[in-house]
C-alpha cells in the first residue's frame, strides 16, 4: 500500500490551487496552471503505486472500490486513480491516454471524492452570486447548468461554481466555496455566447464539450440562499416556469444531485448527507425551474429569475 504522502521526502514539481485546495503534484495539470484558490488543505497528487484492491471495500461496478477513507477507480484507457484520506491522491496513467481524458476525471470524480473525505458537500450543481447570496441550479449532465450560469455571467452576475458546487457549514449556514476556473459549454452554447472553441480546450477527446476560462471568482464564502432544480419541458415554445418545493422533496432532490453521491452510499455515510443537506434548508429556499428546450428562449427564462428569484430579499 502507499506510504503516508507526509512522510515521503520526494519533491513535486507543480504547485496548483483550487477551492479549499493546495495541490502539490508530480504532474502537470493545464486546467490548473492559473486556477487560484485558498489552499488551506494541502493534497499530494503522485504518480505511481495504485493499489490493486482495497481491502474490505463495496463495489460500485466494475470500476470503482470505496470504503470511508479510500478510493479506488480504473477507467481503461486513461488511467487508474487512487484517494485516500483526503490527502493523497495516486495516478497510473496509461502511455497513450490525452491529458485532457485524465485531467476529466482527476477534476471530476476524484475531486468530488476528496471534498467528500474532506467533509465537505459536493453538489452537481453550477452558482451564481447575486445580492451577496449564492442561487445553485442543480440537474444531471446535459440539463444546461453551465450554459445558465454563463448566459447569467454576461447579465453581470459573478459565476462561484460549475459543475461542482461546493459546501461547507459555518457558523450553522451553509456556505459556497468558489470553485469556478471555468464553465464547460458544448460547442452550440459557445456559439450562443459568441465564443469560438478553442481546441486545447476540449474537456474530453471524443466530446464536442469546451472549457470556457473564467475571472478569479475570489474567495468570499457567501451563504447558499437558493436551491434551483432544472428539468426540460420538450416543447420549445413553452413558457419557463418557477415552482415551490416542499421541503421532504428538495432534501431528496439535494440528495440526488450530490456529486459522486455513490461514494457516502456505499461508505456508510448517507445519514451525514442528510444531515448536510437538511441544513441547506435552515437557511435556503428550493425551487424546480421547469425550461423550454432551445437556447434562443433563453433569455426568457433569465428574465423570470432576475424578475421573480434575484430581485427579491432572501429570507
Amino acid at each position: 500500500m502507499p506510504t503516508d504522502p507526509t512522510s515521503e521526502s520526494r519533491t513535486s514539481p507543480h504547485i496548483f490551487f483550487l477551492g479549499p485546495f493546495r495541490f502539490e503534484s508530480e504532474m502537470d495539470i493545464p486546467e490548473l496552471r492559473n486556477s487560484s484558490g485558498s489552499g488551506e488543505r494541502t493534497v499530494a497528487i503522485r504518480l505511481g503505486g495504485v493499489p490493486l484492491a482495497i481491502q474490505a471495500a463495496a463495489l460500485y461496478g466494475e470500476i470503482c472500490q470505496i470504503t470511508s477513507t479510500e478510493y479506488l477507480l480504473n477507467i481503461p484507457g486513461t488511467a487508474r486513480y487512487y484517494v485516500r484520506n483526503g490527502n493523497e491522491v495516486r495516478l497510473d496513467i496509461e502511455p497513450s491516454a490525452p491529458i485532457a481524458n485524465i485531467s476529466t476525471y482527476l477534476l471530476g470524480s476524484v475531486f468530488g471524492v476528496l471534498c467528500h473525505q474532506n467533509g465537505m458537500l459536493p453538489l452537481h450543481a453550477s452558482a451564481i452570486e447575486c445580492g451577496g447570496v449564492v442561487s445553485a441550479f442543480l440537474g444531471d449532465s446535459g440539463a444546461g447548468k453551465s450554459t445558465l450560469a454563463a448566459c447569467l455571467q454576461r447579465r453581470g452576475h459573478r459565476v462561484v461554481s460549475d459543475d461542482i458546487c461546493l459546501l461547507q457549514s459555518d457558523s450553522g449556514a451553509m456556505r459556497v466555496i468558489p470553485v469556478a476556473g471555468w464553465l464547460k459549454l458544448w460547442n452550440e452554447s459557445l456559439q450562443h455566447l459568441g465564443e469560438t472553441p478553442v481546441e486545447q480546450n476540449r474537456v474530453f477527446s471524443t466530446d464536442d464539450k469546451f472549457r470556457l476560462f473564467l475571472p478569479d471568482p475570489g474567495s468570499t464564502r457567501s451563504q447558499l440562499a437558493r436551491v434551483i432544480f432544472l428539468a426540460r419541458d420538450p416543447n420549445a415554445q413553452a413558457q419557463p416556469a418557477l415552482q415551490p418545493l416542499p421541503l421532504v422533496d428538495a432534501i431528496a432532490g439535494l440528495m440526488d444531485m450530490t456529486y459522486v453521491g455513490y461514494v457516502p452510499a456505499l461508505a456508510g455515510q448517507q445519514s451525514t448527507i442528510f444531515e448536510l443537506c437538511a441544513r441547506v434548508f435552515q437557511h435556503a429556499h428550493a425551487w424546480r425551474l421547469t425550461v423550454p428546450w432551445g437556447l434562443d428562449r433563453m433569455d426568457s427564462v433569465l428574465d423570470l429569475l432576475e424578475r421573480d428569484i434575484f430581485n427579491t430579499i432572501a429570507q
